[in-house]
């Protein structure tokens, strides 16, 4: 684990309230599937760093790739920045996915919303893999996901998938 300053280098609206960030890390090699980093605010009346899940990884470049939310003021904050901004982060954090253990099964990954993108990193490293992905809407897509294994969605408005 450790704990630097990231570079900005690229940032994207992909659906409302749904962003993606690329930050330059010195630790992007050690990334695991499932594992997350916690980013600090420059508003220091916000003291605790916000978790976000890796969705990707870029060892080659040192580049993390991060989907997250606007739930808040600090997330709110992260959305203003843009390539070449500085911001603080921690990580890998946490245990990751449990790969090793299912190299060679069929695996069903499953997740809703916002808990969709870390499951991204897990398809590409496993070899034989299914995701479930339900949605509210069909407006936030990772289109990343179809290249990675099948993907059965549902959405609660229908627009995409099956309904409900």
């Amino acid at each position: 684990m450790k704990k630097e300053i990231a570079e900005v280098l690229h940032q994207e609206r992909i659906a409302d309230d749904i962003l993606s960030l690329l930050l330059k890390v010195s630790f992007a090699a050690e990334v695991r599937p499932g594992q997350f980093v916690s980013l600090y605010s420059h508003d220091e009346s916000r003291l605790l760093p916000r978790p976000i899940s890796v969705c990707e990884t870029f060892p080659s470049d040192g580049v993390i790739r991060l989907v997250y939310r606007i739930a808040g003021k600090g997330t709110r904050e992260f959305s203003g920045l843009s390539a070449g901004d500085a911001i603080e982060v921690m990580g890998p954090l946490g245990n990751g996915f449990p790969i090793e253990e299912n190299q060679n099964r069929k695996v069903l990954l499953i997740g809703g919303g916002i808990g969709i993108p870390p499951l991204l990193s897990c398809a590409e490293v496993l070899h034989d893999a299914v995701i479930a992905a339900g949605y509210r809407t069909g407006s936030y897509l990772l289109p990343e996901l179809e290249a990675a294994a099948p993907v059965y969605t549902a959405t609660e408005d229908g627009s995409c998938g099956t309904k409900g």
